[in-house]
């Protein structure tokens, strides 16, 4: 999933830095991907038409290189996505926004259209050692012309998640663990839970319904490097999407493995529900527009029972620190997709 850190400490970013001088074409950089072996979404299938017109690709340029991740349009200017994309993996602050450039608007790598971006919201309390409150908020220099089926933002799940429930993951991330990245969106199913295994795998870890879902059990069906930030998603009996989680950070429990796919790999992905008065706040849009629906029933930090509040620190098992063994691996991809950036 993303990069990897040890259990002794959370390493930054292990980036695979690619020299590609390249001008503004996304061919170009797909080229320069692929020979990069960077990974995506496992066991998954290419995304036909436009059922995820919110699905946003990132180019994050950082210290130490350029990286992949995914994002979600929430709005006409803002993108949603994981802290870990977006913050200097060396300190946790947040990149400058001209290091941000969101594709939109295509499955495709060389027919997505790039925005640059104004501002960098990372949550007040991320904690990028312990992978805590992996949430941020990117804000548009432009507004985007909505396209009806075809450039759309998604809206936030505010539903109660349960063990056995399929949701739908999306990225341009590995497909395999030794292969190389998507240049097309794929999709994969995942089961949420079983709660009992993702406890033992993180004993802070309480429901699926707290800052966190977790799925495990999803042996040759995973997100994967590239995926980081990427949305996973709940279909409603309409066949309308709505974002469930983000993708954040997996590991193999006991293991320093960090291949993606494996039936023992355990995935944290952030509930952007649990946030949504944090969310609702930094954008200026409505919990009611965010969701759809009346946000009263939202589970979010106003919750109880379901873990810790987004201030919480209290997650640092799930990221291999104490109380955890294991490689945790988060599903950002280093790259050097520099054909996408635009600094303006």
């Amino acid at each position: 999933m993303r990069f990897a850190l040890t259990t002794a400490s959370l390493l930054g970013l292990l980036l695979v830095t690619v020299s590609v001088k390249a001008g503004p074409n996304l061919e170009s950089a797909a080229s320069a991907l692929d020979a990069a072996q960077v990974e995506r979404i496992i066991g998954g299938t290419a995304v036909d038409g436009r059922p995820f017109p919110f699905a946003a690709l990132l180019n994050v340029v950082m210290s130490s290189g350029t990286a992949l991740c995914g994002g979600s349009l929430i709005s006409n200017q803002y993108v949603l996505t994981a802290a870990h994309c977006v913050t200097d993996e060396t300190n946790g602050r947040p990149v400058a926004a001209r290091a941000v450039t969101s594709g939109l608007g295509s499955n495709d790598l060389d027919q997505i259209t790039p925005y640059a971006s104004s501002q960098i919201y990372v949550h007040p309390d991320y904690d990028y050692q312990n992978v805590v409150n992996d949430i941020a908020i990117i804000k548009l220099k432009t507004t985007v012309e909505f396209i009806e089926g075809n450039l759309e933002p998604v809206q936030i799940a505010d539903n109660r998640l349960r063990d056995g429930q399929v949701l739908q993951a999306i990225g341009w991330g590995k497909t395999s663990n030794d292969g190389y990245v998507s240049d097309n969106l794929r999709q994969v199913d995942l089961t949420v839970g079983p709660t009992s295994v993702c406890r033992k795998a993180n004993p802070d870890f309480k429901s699926q319904n707290g800052p966190q879902l977790c799925t495990a059990r999803n042996e040759n069906h995973d997100t994967c490097q590239g995926d980081s930030g990427g949305p996973v998603l709940f279909k409603e009996s309409d066949g309308k999407y709505k974002l469930a989680g983000i993708t954040s950070y997996g590991f193999t429990p006991g293991s320093t493995s960090a291949d993606c796919g494996t039936d023992s790999v355990v995935a944290f992905y952030t509930r952007p529900d649990y946030y949504i008065d944090w969310i609702s706040e930094t954008t200026g849009v409505s919990k009611s527009n965010l969701v759809g629906s009346d946000s009263s029933s939202s589970s979010s930090s106003s919750s109880s029972g379901d873990g810790p509040s987004p201030t919480s620190t209290s997650h640092a098992a799930a990221a291999g620190l104490p109380g955890s063994t294991g490689l945790v691996t988060s599903l950002m991809v280093p790259v050097g997709l520099v054909a996408l950036v635009t600094h303006l």
